[in-house]
Order: structure tokens, then C-alpha cells, then sequence
């Protein structure tokens, strides 16, 4: 299935920087994931207009296998957001990407979504505590988040996620 719209998820270089590096590429419009600092950034026009904090996969990041609870680094298509029994809201995710494929990667069903379905205080206090709690995908803390986050990749037919390091 295609992904038409695009989400990055960037891998930010691990080694301390005397300057933090910007979240927004020039003139960029995308999802972009700091997964350092466990922040997404809707960017349009390279411009942060709303940030969230986000828990991410129990094992870390740099996905590559089915199963490993680590949510992918890079850029990836996004499919359209779609309502969710298990999350309220799914934005599918393009993992793997066709080259990664190639390569081994395996893994499907990542995506950006909000607390489990009766478990929203549960989800928010995880995320205070453990920080990270998801099988792979990318987590806001509450229905409110992630109806913004829909309704903003709709709006600016946002075409990709960023997850960064």
C-alpha cells in the first residue's frame, strides 16, 4: 500500500553537540521525532507549530525485526490517519521502507497512535515513570494529542515522518 503522506523519524547524532540540532529542516513539513528527547514536532514550512511528548518503543530505538519492540530511525511515508479500537486514532507508519526490506528489516503495524483504549491515566503515568512503553510505534500521551495530530497531517497533507537519534 502506498503511504502518501510522509513521516520522518531522524536519528539525531548521539554525541553531545555545543548546540542542540533544530528540529525543523528548512522549509520542511513533517512529522518529525526527536526520540532522544522523546518530543514530536509538527513542522510546516520548517516551523514548529505543536510538540508532544511521545513514548516510544520498551527496547529503544533502531528497528529491525518484527517483534523487537524498538521503534525505526529515518524517513517514512505516513498513511492517512483512521480511527483505532486499540488507540482511539493510528497513523500508519512506511516501515520498512522498500530498501529496508531489501536489507532483512521485518516488522509492520507502526505507527503514531494515543493510549490504549482504558488505559489513559495507565499510559500517561507510564510515560512519566518508564518513559517508553509501545511495541515500535510512536505514542502521545492523551485522545486530545493525537485528534491535533490527525487533524494537522490532514490539513497539511503532511507527506512524511522523520525519526531522529
Amino acid at each position: 500500500m502506498p503511504f502518501p503522506i510522509q513521516i520522518v523519524l531522524a536519528l539525531l547524532v548521539s554525541t553531545p553537540t555545543p548546540t542542540p540540532p533544530a528540529s525543523c529542516e528548512r522549509n520542511e513539513t513533517a512529522v518529525v521525532v526527536d526520540t532522544r528527547a522523546h518530543q514530536m514536532h509538527l513542522c510546516a514550512g520548517g516551523k514548529v507549530e505543536h510538540t508532544f511528548a511521545v513514548a516510544l518503543g520498551t527496547r529503544g530505538v533502531g528497528k529491525q525485526r518484527q517483534g523487537d519492540n524498538r521503534t525505526p530511525l529515518g524517513r517514512y511515508g505516513l498513511g492517512p490517519p483512521r480511527a483505532s479500537k486499540d488507540f482511539h486514532i493510528f497513523v500508519p507508519v512506511g516501515y520498512p521502507t522498500p530498501a529496508q526490506a531489501r536489507l532483512g528489516f521485518t516488522g509492520s503495524a507502526i505507527g503514531i497512535h494515543g493510549p490504549p483504549r482504558g488505559y489513559s491515566t495507565l499510559a500517561q503515568l507510564a510515560m512519566l515513570v518508564s518513559q517508553d512503553w509501545t511495541a515500535g510505534c510512536i505514542a502521545v500521551t492523551s485522545d486530545a494529542d493525537i485528534e491535533t495530530v490527525a487533524t494537522w497531517v490532514r490539513k497539511q497533507e503532511v507527506k512524511g515522518v522523520r525519526l531522529a537519534f
